[in-house]
């Protein structure tokens, strides 16, 4: 009953539907009720921000849970987490104010903890004017975290194409949606037990004109207002800045790297300026789209400024100017890990939620296609499932788990792998081959099965030298095994199954350096 009320809710809150419940009301300014983010607090009973991912958490004993809020000027999404389970996908709660239910058919004989984060910004902000809990009790949370992460970026940080394989194309309802929670950022804060601030705004470069810069965003409360005076409080252990790409179009002219570089600088020393010289930054930057991208001098760049900063690289794996949680679950474990070993505090206590899009030691990634994303999106790390690809559960037919995959004539799904297999930036040199395994057979008792694997420099869009190894295949499983050899350059190996006749059926994917 609790799973279909919730359904109703958030197709409730899509037509904008309003709900009163009776009960005891309490003020935002209660000191039981924690907030994460940039909160402007001049009036603390009416409390507003801006930026996503920041929360409200309330813990209490009761039924239920209504919030009288104001989404400003145009809709968000918001997702609630109740006792540290997100509540099915993130509800859309449109423009103006209004009394919303976010959570009801709790158990009254225990407390409860809510949180309600603001998964996306779409140019208004947010204010709480008060709760309401039927004969409900506010409860004190426990301690914040010890350990603090602030992020400052761009898009690949505000979770565009979150919920979309293909660039925020797509028929299901979050396709064309950002999103916060299973984002790297938030993904990364979890994993480290942390507490988070995240400033990050599509299209954002590092310094330049207009609101939509991470030198600005250090400075901006709301986003549209930059005061040099403005300090947010947060005080940092790790500072994460994930931005450049969107500069490389706007820096023209000759030593266009030392221009780059010279930006970045600027936001070091306002960050700096800000929290300190003792906060460790963290430049993260994708490798493998563009022959400029940052990634190429990040590291010595880093080594250049000096003092408490780094750099972490993450493979750009997919054809699309944005991944998925698929791709951001695999990019958040190598920030965490990275953080990890700084060695100032943070510890990894939980693996990500979404698993790990990127295949280690030159394997692939869910070979076996046990695993998919959440919140309802149907990725599971073999590109494009909107492309007919069939994932079908049956442990009594599936050659290991409990899934498998239907390709009928004509379908392909693919997966891109770092060609070195070392997660780090740079290309093949000399004979890089790799040997791919599948479990394959033919739904109907014949058909004709294809493995193959192309290449890719360092930009994107540049897919070729494709190598294919066919194989008649019969009503039972059995493991076929294709061989391929990169050419020198390879930054990216991408490896395609597909049927070029007959409803073929692949399970148990694996991937090796020979």
């Amino acid at each position: 009953m609790k799973k279909t009320y919730l359904q109703l809710v958030s197709a409730a809150l899509l037509l904008g539907a309003s709900f009163s419940s009776l009960g005891q009301t309490f003020s935002p300014a209660s000191s039981e009720i924690r907030y994460t983010g940039r909160w402007n607090f001049d009036n603390p009973a009416r409390p507003w921000v801006g930026w996503q991912g920041s929360t409200m958490t309330v813990k209490f004993t009761g039924s239920s849970l209504t919030l009288d809020l104001d989404t400003g000027d145009t809709y968000d999404y918001f997702q609630v987490i109740v006792d540290g389970v997100p509540q099915n996908a993130p509800i859309r709660i449109n423009k103006g104010r209004k009394q919303v239910q976010i959570v009801s058919g709790l158990s009254t004989t225990e407390p409860h903890t809510v949180t309600f984060m603001k998964e996306t910004f779409y140019g208004s902000n947010l204010t709480i004017y008060g709760l309401t809990i039927p004969n409900g009790q506010l409860h004190s949370l426990p301690a914040r975290p010890n350990m603090r992460i602030s992020f400052f970026g761009d898009s690949n940080m505000d979770g565009t194409s979150l919920y979309s394989e293909k660039d925020q194309v797509g028929n299901e309802t979050l396709s064309k949606e950002s999103g916060t929670y299973y984002g790297y950022p938030a993904t990364v804060t979890r994993m480290l037990g942390a507490e988070m601030n995240l400033q990050a705004i599509g299209g954002a470069t590092l310094t330049g004109n207009g609101d939509n810069t991470v030198a600005n965003f250090i400075f901006s409360e709301d986003y549209y207002t930059q005061n040099s005076n403005y300090r947010d409080g947060f005080n940092p252990h790790v500072i994460v800045v994930n931005a450049g790409a969107n500069d490389i179009s706007s820096v023209k002219g000759k030593r266009k790297t030392n221009k780059m570089k010279n930006r970045f600088k600027q936001v070091v020393n306002s960050l700096r300026q800000v929290y300190g010289n003792s906060t460790h930054i963290v430049l993260h930057n994708g490798y493998g789209w563009d022959s400029e991208e940052p990634a190429n001098y990040t590291h010595a760049l880093a080594a250049e400024i000096g003092g408490n900063i780094s750099a972490v690289h993450y493979p750009w794996m997919w054809e699309q100017w944005h991944g998925s949680m698929v791709e951001q679950a695999g990019q958040a474990r190598l920030l965490a890990q990275h953080i990890a070993n700084l060695n100032i505090g943070f510890n990894i206590v939980q693996d990500a939620e979404v698993f790990d899009g990127f295949g280690r030691n030159f394997n692939v990634a869910n070979g076996s296609f046990e695993e998919q994303a959440k919140n309802g999106f149907n990725a599971f790390g073999w590109r494009y499932v909107a492309d007919g690809v069939e994932r079908i559960r049956n442990a009594n037919q599936a050659a290991d788990g409990e899934y498998y995959i239907a390709l009928d004539a004509g379908e392909e799904v693919h997966q891109g792998t770092d060609a070195t297999g070392d997660f780090e930036r740079g290309a093949t040199s000399g004979n890089q081959t790799y040997v791919v395994r599948a479990m394959i057979r033919a739904k109907n008792g014949n058909g004709t099965a294809t493995i193959s694997a192309d290449y890719e420099g360092q930009g994107l869009y540049n897919r070729g030298d494709k190598e294919t190894e066919v194989f008649a295949v019969e009503g039972q499983w059995k493991e076929y095994v294709a061989t391929f050899t990169a050419p020198n350059g390879t930054w990216k190996t991408y490896i395609s199954l597909g049927s070029n006749s007959g409803t073929v059926e692949f399970d148990n994917v694996r991937m090796s350096e020979n």
